[in-house]
């Protein structure tokens, strides 16, 4: 740790850890070097700061502790931006690593966060193709429209589907919910009736529904 603190300036380098992993982000000088916007980061592994933007003594941590599935994603996804982008240089002994370059437990709770929050992404991105999002648009005069085609929510398919609200939770009505593209032939359509509904005023089978702006 103490050795990293060396590398905060051009003429030994600009350095930065996250998650226990080193790079030499001297390229990047605009940025990292002394003045620049980020040049809070080198010499340390401030891993929170990537997701909260608080560059204070609090937040130029290591500590990821507070940090959801969700934001230990996010700060991964930036981990692999530095491995593309910038010189991997090695690890850093401390809170992630131990001297001999093997992982610590709090480097395992981390990956089992990771883990976690692909999953729970993968679920997502399944739910989002059985279900792709409806087309949106909003009329002061004429109210809400939903509609689908084979290409809404950015899902292509050989199918259109129909405007349906989808809930969360099966017969929860106060759950979250959102517009689904719902293909009432598949077999997805049967496991998740009892998470669908119908829009109020809007034909069983049309595949845009209006929804009146109430006066």
């Amino acid at each position: 740790m103490n050795e990293l603190k060396r590398y905060t300036n051009l003429e030994n380098g600009l350095y930065l850890s996250i998650l226990g992993q080193v790079f030499d982000v001297t390229k990047g000088e605009k940025h990292y070097g002394p003045g620049g916007t980020y040049h809070a980061f080198t010499g340390r592994d401030a891993s929170l700061a990537f997701i909260t933007g608080e560059f204070d003594d609090q937040g130029l941590t290591d500590d990821i502790s507070s940090l959801s599935q969700r934001q230990v994603k996010a700060l991964d996804d930036w981990l692999q931006f530095y491995n593309a982008n910038y010189i991997y240089k090695g690890k850093l002994y401390g809170r992630y690593y131990n001297q001999d370059g093997s992982p610590t437990a709090e480097f395992r709770k981390v990956q089992e966060k990771l883990l976690l929050a692909k999953r729970e992404k993968a679920m997502e991105e399944k739910q989002e193709r059985m279900f792709p999002l409806c087309n949106i648009e909003w009329n002061r005069d004429t109210g809400t429209v939903f509609w689908c085609t084979e290409r809404s929510g950015g899902i292509e398919r050989d199918w259109t589907g129909v405007p349906r609200i989808l809930f969360e939770t099966a017969g929860a009505q106060g759950s979250s919910s959102r517009c689904a593209c719902v293909n009432l032939d598949s077999k997805e359509y049967e496991d998740n009736k009892a998470r669908l509904s119908e829009y109020d005023g809007c034909e069983k089978y049309a595949t845009k529904c209006v929804l009146r702006n109430k006066t």
